[in-house]
């Protein structure tokens, strides 16, 4: 009988293995295709997900090991190397010599509401003064009396808020000097821009919500509004201000057309060294990090310090709110 046991057990391991090398060709397959994202939007889909193509490949080397079975172990530590070295920047330390003498802290909060900023709210009036500004994304109007809730603790603001998910808001505790409506691409998709002035320096704030690539056309748009926004930013580029572009991307550092907009803009990710980042889908993302795409980023010119990055909790949205202490 127990030899039957045994025969029985192993094979059922070794289907499991056979599923674990079919697994493991899948998820090379995907890798491979999120790294040739230039040339179609298709393919760059799948340049979003290398936190869980790395935490699969944990596994399923973790299974082929444990089966002995050496070549496969070692196609998939090959895999593993490219996927960790996708992801590797999130736990490598990042520059932290801020370029003003006298530097300025700043905590930033940025959350797309999914229309529903009545969580946000109480979560704000329960933590009064833990955030200096915050970005809210797919704002939907509000009554008189949330709106006195709001000035009350941000008596700085701009907007252009209707009833479309690219309605925007950017709440500040201290003067916006310059504050701008961006038209990068039309008005359905505005952008925000504003500076704080301290005694240090100048910070420019630019808020964004590109729209996401879910077909050809919104595709185009998206990859249209950051090639106008890059444009914008060189071109109004100044000695000694220091520069913060956050929201929600609707793409992830591995999307190619991002990372061409951080070469042109010689913006870094301000996550470098925080850990997973993943903050959408919330239902996930809210057990870990590598369980989320990292959409809702942060880019931060030289001379900006990222002192701490917390994920919020969830207050309802899609996604996760992400609060970050910057030093400028």
């Amino acid at each position: 009988m127990n030899s039957a046991v045994l025969s029985s057990g192993q094979r059922f391991f070794r289907r499991v293995l056979g599923y674990a090398r079919d697994g493991l060709v899948f998820i090379a397959i995907f890798a491979l295709l999120g790294w040739t994202g230039s040339w179609h939007r298709i393919p760059e889909l799948f340049a979003h997900f290398f936190l869980q193509y790395a935490l699969a490949l944990v596994c399923l080397g973790t299974l082929l090991l444990l089966g002995r079975d050496r070549k496969w172990f070692m196609i998939a530590l090959v895999m593993l190397t490219l996927t960790g070295y996708a992801i590797a920047p999130f736990w490598m330390p990042a520059d932290s010599t801020p370029a003003s003498a006298h530097p300025a802290r700043l905590s930033v909060l940025q959350f797309n509401v999914a229309l529903q900023p009545e969580p946000l709210l109480r979560w704000l009036s329960a933590h009064r003064g833990e955030a200096d500004v915050v970005l809210v994304l797919e704002m939907s109007l509000l009554s008189a009396a949330e709106t006195k809730i709001l000035a009350d603790e941000f008596p700085y603001r701009i907007d252009k808020i209707d009833e479309s998910p690219f309605s925007i808001a950017l709440l500040s505790r201290y003067p916006l000097h310059e504050p701008q409506v961006l038209d990068l691409i039309g008005p359905t998709f505005p952008a925000l821009q504003a500076d704080i002035v301290t005694s240090g320096g100048t910070l420019r704030l630019v808020g964004i919500h590109p729209p996401p690539p879910i077909d050809a056309e919104l595709a185009e748009w998206r990859n249209r509004f950051m090639t106008a926004l890059a444009s914008r930013l060189v071109e109004d580029s100044a000695p000694g201000r220091a520069t913060l572009v956050f929201g929600d991307f609707n793409s992830t550092r591995w999307s190619p057309h991002l990372r061409d907009f951080m070469a042109r803009t010689a913006l870094s990710d301000a996550h470098r060294g925080q850990g997973a980042p993943g903050t959408w889908p919330a239902v996930t993302a809210r057990y870990s990090g590598l369980l989320g795409i990292p959409m809702d980023m942060m880019l931060i010119s030289p001379g900006v310090t990222v002192l701490s990055r917390h994920i919020g909790p969830d207050l309802g949205s899609d996604h996760l709110p992400v609060l970050t202490e910057i030093e400028f």
